[in-house]
């Protein structure tokens, strides 16, 4: 019984991992509010030349940063899959597992966010005006 109950508990939290994720991914707007900020800074704000190719090395050194943080979440969701199915229990490894999701998750949050402040520096006050509005926005936040 008691096992069963584990069982029970290791797949519920593979699977809400695995929810999250994929809301994150497919649903949550990751990819859209990504689409919608590369649209404002590439269509709506009028960029000089030099302006665009700035923003397009930001990008690029961002997209391998990206890559690089997606893998080690996979890899950490994959570990902790492992050793939840063979634990079966909050163990040390499933607590580190764990937590190597939580920081590659914090890392990426916060090399999006110093992204987004990279793109900012490169535009004049008039377009900043402009990208403030559309973070609000996005952020849910009046401005």
């Amino acid at each position: 019984m008691v096992r069963t109950g584990l069982v029970a508990t290791a797949l519920g939290l593979i699977g809400g991992f695995l929810g999250v994720w994929l809301g994150l991914t497919f649903l949550g707007g990751g990819a859209a509010d990504e689409a919608s900020f590369h649209n404002l800074v590439h269509e709506d704000l009028v960029l000089s030349q030099q302006q665009e190719v700035a923003i397009a090395m930001l990008e690029r050194e961002f997209s391998v940063q990206r890559s690089n943080d997606e893998a080690r979440m996979s890899s950490a969701r994959q570990a902790l899959a492992v050793a939840l199915l063979r634990d079966q229990a909050l163990s040390e490894d499933v607590t580190r597992a764990a937590a190597n999701i939580h920081r590659a998750m914090g890392d990426l949050q916060l090399e999006t966010l110093s992204h987004i402040l990279a793109m900012r520096a490169e535009l004049d006050p008039d377009q900043r005006v402009e990208f403030d509005r559309h973070l609000a926005r996005a952020l849910d936040v009046e401005n």
